[in-house]
């Protein structure tokens, strides 16, 4: 039987925006699963923050293993396929989870602190590790948001979970900020993540860069200029490399045939989408299943 990339959406607890739970409650959690199995390729539709306070924990986002040791810390988009992995039941850190809805709606930042490399994983690693922060560190603050999540008291719990949560993600902005050499102005940043907001919601339909400049309401040389100058790549490099991980994503993550892949990524024939596929990944869409 043919099955979709399991898609997990965030579950309301306490009617909270947030969750947060220790490894070894997240691990419980997980074990318990009917719907999914968490240990294999999936697609969240939600954030996800880990954080490792002991020992270390390998985790595995979008065909990659990330190593997190003691003060390290993932940050894991909305969109992506992730799996968890067995040592969640030996080490000890944080599960931050929170909606889409919370970066929309209560995300009351100014202008001049968006979170403009954070999740942003076409440009940036979604890992940061404790050395790479200086003095700071994330420990600290994934523990008064645990304490907090399990204090008995309601009274604005949702509130002090969301500034807590505001705080931990402006520290790892910061980091980011901090290991950053292009020289990135922020308005580069944003015409990015507007650019591959729209990819993510239109490449089926269209990979022509011309007309996501238009969207953009920017001329087509500025936005190359700009992904040029982010990713090292150009405008069409980059939709390419963009729609070759989201076939990598439904060959390694469902059964749907090649026919069928071809389909749901915008081609109209099997054959340019295998041809499409070899260009850019060197393997043909069978081979790289095999080898995954």
């Amino acid at each position: 039987m043919k099955k979709e990339i399991p898609k997990i959406f965030f579950s309301r607890h306490k009617s909270l925006d947030v969750e947060v739970m220790t490894f070894g409650q997240m691990s419980e959690k997980l074990n318990q699963l009917k719907n999914h199995n968490p240990f294999v390729a999936h697609r969240i539709e939600f954030y996800l923050i880990l954080i490792v306070s002991q020992k270390s924990y390998s985790h595995f986002v979008d065909f990659k293993s990330y190593e997190l040791i003691e003060g390290s810390a993932i940050f894991v988009d909305k969109s992506q396929v992730h799996h968890f992995t067995k040592q969640l039941q030996v080490a000890d850190g944080f599960c931050i989870i929170f909606s889409s809805l919370f970066m929309e709606k209560h995300y009351f930042l100014s202008d001049n602190l968006k979170l403009n490399r954070l999740f942003n994983y076409h440009i940036e690693t979604p890992i940061i590790h404790q050395s790479e922060m200086g003095q700071d560190h994330f420990i600290d603050i994934a523990n008064k948001l645990y304490d907090e999540y399990i204090f008995p008291n309601e009274f604005a719990k949702s509130e002090m979970l969301r500034t807590l949560l505001h705080i931990l993600l402006l520290k790892a902005e910061r980091a980011k900020e901090g290991q950053a050499t292009s020289g990135a102005k922020i308005h580069w940043l944003e015409i990015f993540s507007s650019f591959k907001n729209s990819l993510e919601q239109e490449y089926v339909n269209t990979r022509n860069s011309k007309i996501y400049a238009a969207k953009l309401f920017v001329s087509y040389k500025f936005l190359n200029d700009v992904v040029k100058k982010l990713t090292g790549k150009t405008v069409k490099a980059f939709i390419d490399d963009f729609v070759a991980i989201e076939i990598k994503r439904y060959l390694v993550s469902t059964s749907l045939s090649v026919k069928e892949i071809s389909y749901k990524t915008g081609f109209e024939e099997p054959a340019n989408m295998i041809k499409f596929f070899k260009k850019n990944t060197n393997t043909t869409p069978l081979k790289f299943r095999q080898q995954q």
